[in-house]
């Protein structure tokens, strides 16, 4: 695949994108933590191990039968305010984003030229360059129409 030439980076919507990543790494970690101490690697985990250990079919209610009730609760809480937005695995040991993630998010906002705007744009520039290689006083005899369409003016002495 060749190169594909960038048209636009929105960075300011990459930019509150990563900032709001940002907000939840707190939460991820807390969700580590709180799994860290409840020996389960995530919440279905968690919940396979003391429904297991219950023989109930209610999480809640295993939960509260090992008094973990507060724990999972604050489980819940947080995959709700996370909501599959950022994991665990998207965070380096330091607790911040990988560059593969910010990487990624700023790859999104990145809007690149179509095919056929790049030949569009090609002719446009030769069509520039050619005019601004006229002299000052050549490119007063060519102008707009009101059609819109490039044509001698009204005052150009080249025409009749």
């Amino acid at each position: 695949m060749s190169k594909r030439e960038v048209k636009k980076v929105q960075s300011h919507l990459a930019d509150v994108e990563i900032k709001g990543l940002e907000k939840l790494i707190v939460l991820v970690a807390e969700t580590d933590d709180l799994l860290e101490g409840l020996e389960a690697d995530s919440i279905k985990d968690f919940e396979n191990n003391v429904n297991a250990l219950t023989q109930f079919t209610n999480p809640m209610i295993s939960a509260q039968a090992f008094n973990l009730e507060a724990q999972y609760k604050r489980l819940l809480e947080l995959e709700k305010q996370i909501n599959g937005k950022l994991k665990s695995e998207d965070l380096t040991s330091t607790k911040e984003l990988k560059s593969s993630v910010i990487a990624n998010i700023k790859e999104k906002h990145t809007i690149y030229y179509t095919t056929a705007e790049l030949k569009l744009k090609t002719r446009l520039e030769k069509i520039i360059k050619d005019f601004n290689g006229l002299s000052f006083n050549d490119r007063k005899n060519i102008g707009l129409n009101r059609s819109g369409e490039l044509a001698f003016t009204v005052y150009s002495s080249l025409i009749r």
